[in-house]
C-alpha cells in the first residue's frame, strides 16, 4: 500500500471478475469512477452500482420525495450511458451516512451476495462527510474479509496520492455525456467541468497521447489486514517513514558534549558546532574549571546550548566531566568534542548518515588531521579503519572523530573516573564490545596538538597509563578478539620476515647489478681503445699501399672456394 509517488504510466484497465462501486450520492459514481465503470463494461465484467443515500440535504421536506426521483433519475440516464444497467438505491439521509458496525455488515453482505473481488469507494481523504465515511466503511469491511478482494478508492472533491492512473482518453466523452446528465447538480455548481479538469489535470506525469485519466489507491485486503492505519498516516508520518525530512526534528537528536577548561580555543570549537549543517543538534557544556567558569548563551549559533556543573564545586577531572555530560545529554546520537579542537562544517550530518545506513554498529568514526598550534597542517592523520583487535593494542581514534549511539550509555557505557589518561580508549573498549565502528573515509574534525595533546607525550601513554589498561581489560577481552590480535601480530612479524628476505635479495640484486655494470663499463672502455687503433691502421700509408694486394688475394680466396 505504497502511495508515495504518482505513477509515470497508466493502465488501459484495473483487474476485477465481478466489480461493486460504492457511491455516498447519485452522481459520485460517474465524477469518481464512471471511467473505470465503462471500461469494466467492454471487457464484459459484472458491475454492480450501489448509491447509498438520497443526496437530498437542504431539500425542504415537502420537496424531498420529488427531489429524490429527480437525482434517481439523473443516475438511471447516466447508467444508460455508462451501459453497467440499474443502480441500486439504499435510500440513506444525505449527511446521515454514519460509520457504524450496521454500515459497515450492509457493505460485507453485498460484497458476499456479489461475489465482488473489486470494490470502488470513495477516498477516505475526501472533504464532504459522507464521502469519508463510505470509504472509511468499505475500507474495514475489506480489511475483515482480508483476502481476495481489492479496493480501489477514487476522488472526487479533493486529489488524492494515487498508485494507479486509469487511462480514459477514448471514454471522456461518454463520461462527460454521464455526468451531464445530473441537472440538479450542476445547476448548483459545474461539477461536471471540475471533474474534467481533474481527469485532465490526472495526465500531467503521463505521454501526451493520454488526454484524460482517472486516478485511485488500489490496496489488497491482506494489506489492510496487516496495518490497518497505514492508509490513515499522515502526510509527515509517511514522509518521516520514508527517510525524507520535513523538519529538522524528524532527524535524531544529536548531543555534542563538550569538556571545557574555558580555554581561549573554546571559541573556536563553539564556533565550529555552530557551523554544522546538520540541522538537529544540542550543545552540552561541561564546566570542567570550576567557579569561575566565563558565562555561555543559551546558544551555539542556531543550536541550543546550555552549561552543566557536576556536583561538586571543584574542577572535575576528564572523566568525571564526560560522565557528567554523557548523563546529561538528550540525543539519540552522542559526540565529545574537547574545547581545543574543532570540527568541519559536514562532520556531524556525514558520520549520522552512516550510523543511520548501518543500524547494527555501534559508532562512526571518520579521518582526523593534526594541527599545530597555529592551525597549520602537520604530517599527522588519524585515518585507520575500524579493527576492533587493533583497539586491544592502542587507541587510534580521536575523541571527536567518534559519534556513537545513545543506546550505548543505556547499556552501562561510561567514563572510568579512576582513569586520568585513556579515558577515551576505555570508553571506546566498552563500546566496541556492543558492535563495530563504521569508518567514514574524508578529514572532517581537527586535532590540536601542544604540550599537553597525547600524540606529543608517548612516553606517558606508552608507560603506567598503557598498563592500566591493559590490567583493566587482560581478562574482559573477549578471547576471540585476543586470538585475533595474536593472530594479527603473527601475520605481520611474518609480514616483516618475508619484507626483510626481500630486502636482502633486493639488496644482493644491485650488488650484482653494479658489478655487471663495471664489467660493461670496462669492456666499453676497452672496445673504444680497439676502435683508436684500427682507425690510426685504416688511415696509414703501408694500409693504403698494400690495398691491391689485399683485392687480389681476396679473388684467389673467393675462386678457390668455388672449386
Amino acid at each position: 500500500m505504497e502511495n508515495s509517488l504518482i505513477p509515470y504510466q497508466a493502465v488501459k484497465q484495473i483487474p476485477g471478475n465481478c466489480v461493486l462501486v460504492f457511491a455516498p450520492h447519485p452522481d459520485d459514481e460517474v465524477f469518481g469512477c464512471g471511467g473505470a465503470i465503462m471500461r469494466h463494461v467492454e471487457l464484459g465484467t459484472p458491475v454492480r452500482v450501489i448509491i447509498v443515500s438520497d443526496g437530498a440535504h437542504g431539500v425542504s421536506e415537502e420537496n424531498i420525495t420529488e427531489y429524490t426521483r429527480q437525482r434517481q433519475n439523473e443516475s438511471i440516464a447516466a447508467a444508460h450511458i455508462l451501459g453497467y444497467g440499474m443502480p441500486i438505491f439504499w435510500q440513506y439521509q444525505d449527511r446521515q451516512v454514519c460509520y457504524s458496525e450496521k454500515l459497515i455488515q450492509e457493505i460485507l453482505t453485498a460484497i458476499r451476495e456479489t461475489g465482488a473481488n473489486l470494490v470502488y469507494a470513495p477516498s477516505v481523504f475526501e472533504m464532504h462527510p459522507d464521502h469519508r465515511v463510505m470509504g472509511m466503511a468499505v475500507v474495514e469491511a475489506i480489511r475483515r474479509i482480508g483476502k481476495a478482494v481489492r479496493v480501489a478508492l477514487y476522488e472526487v472533491g479533493i486529489p488524492l496520492r494515487p498508485n494507479q492512473l486509469l487511462d480514459i482518453s477514448d471514454l471522456a466523452a461518454r463520461k462527460t455525456a454521464a455526468m451531464e446528465c445530473f441537472v440538479s447538480q450542476n445547476a448548483r455548481q459545474r461539477y461536471d467541468q471540475h471533474i474534467t479538469a481533474l481527469n485532465r489535470y490526472r495526465t500531467y506525469t503521463l505521454p501526451a497521447s493520454v488526454t484524460a485519466a482517472e486516478a485511485y489507491i488500489v490496496i489488497p485486503a491482506e494489506e489492510l489486514s496487516n496495518d490497518p492505519l497505514k492508509l490513515y498516516q499522515s502526510e509527515h508520518t509517511r514522509q518521516k517513514a520514508l527517510g525524507l525530512v520535513l523538519d529538522s526534528s524528524d532527524m535524531p537528536l544529536v548531543s555534542i558534549i563538550i569538556r571545557s577548561m574555558d580555554r581561549p580555543t573554546l571559541s573556536d570549537a563553539l564556533d565550529s558546532v555552530a557551523l554544522q549543517t546538520y540541522p538537529n543538534i544540542e550543545v552540552v557544556l561541561v564546566n570542567a574549571k570550576g567557579a569561575d567558569h566565563r558565562e555561555v548563551g543559551e546558544w551555539c549559533g542556531r543550536f541550543p546550548q546550555r552549561i552543566i556543573t557536576g556536583e561538586e564545586e571543584s574542577p572535575l577531572h576528564r572523566s568525571r566531566a564526560g560522565n557528567v555530560g554523557l548523563r546529561a545529554a538528550n540525543g539519540e546520537y552522542l559526540l565529545f568534542l574537547d574545547d581545543d579542537d574543532w570540527l568541519a562544517a559536514n562532520h556531524i550530518a556525514k558520520l549520522a548518515d552512516a550510523l543511520a545506513a548501518h543500524p547494527a554498529c555501534s559508532a562512526a568514526h571518520t579521518e582526523i588531521a593534526c594541527m599545530d598550534n597555529e592551525k597549520q597542517p602537520t604530517s599527522v592523520i588519524f585515518n585507520h579503519p575500524f579493527n576492533a583487535s587493533l583497539l586491544l593494542s592502542s587507541n587510534f581514534m580521536p575523541i571527536h572523530s567518534v559519534l556513537f549511539h545513545r543506546t550505548m550509555v543505556d547499556s552501562g557505557c561510561l567514563m572510568d573516573e579512576t582513569l586520568d589518561l585513556n579515558e577515551d580508549w576505555d570508553f571506546w573498549l566498552q563500546v566496541s564490545l556492543h558492535g563495530d565502528f563504521v569508518f567514514v573515509p574524508e578529514i572532517s574534525a581537527f586535532y590540536r596538538i601542544h604540550d599537553s595533546s597525547g600524540v606529543h607525550r608517548q612516553e606517558v601513554f606508552s608507560g603506567a597509563a598503557y598498563a592500566r589498561i591493559y590490567d583493566k581489560w587482560l581478562t574482559r577481552w573477549p578471547s576471540e578478539r585476543l586470538a585475533k590480535l595474536m593472530e594479527d601480530f603473527w601475520n605481520a612479524h611474518a609480514a616483516q620476515r618475508e619484507l626483510s628476505n626481500t630486502q636482502t635479495l633486493l639488496t644482493n640484486t644491485q650488488a650484482q647489478l653494479v658489478n655487471t655494470q663495471t664489467q660493461l663499463t670496462d669492456t666499453q672502455i676497452q672496445l673504444a681503445d680497439c676502435q683508436v687503433k684500427l682507425d690510426i691502421i685504416y688511415r696509414s700509408r703501408s694500409w693504403r699501399i698494400t690495398k691491391p694486394l689485399r683485392q687480389i688475394n681476396l679473388m684467389i680466396r673467393s675462386f678457390l672456394n668455388r672449386q
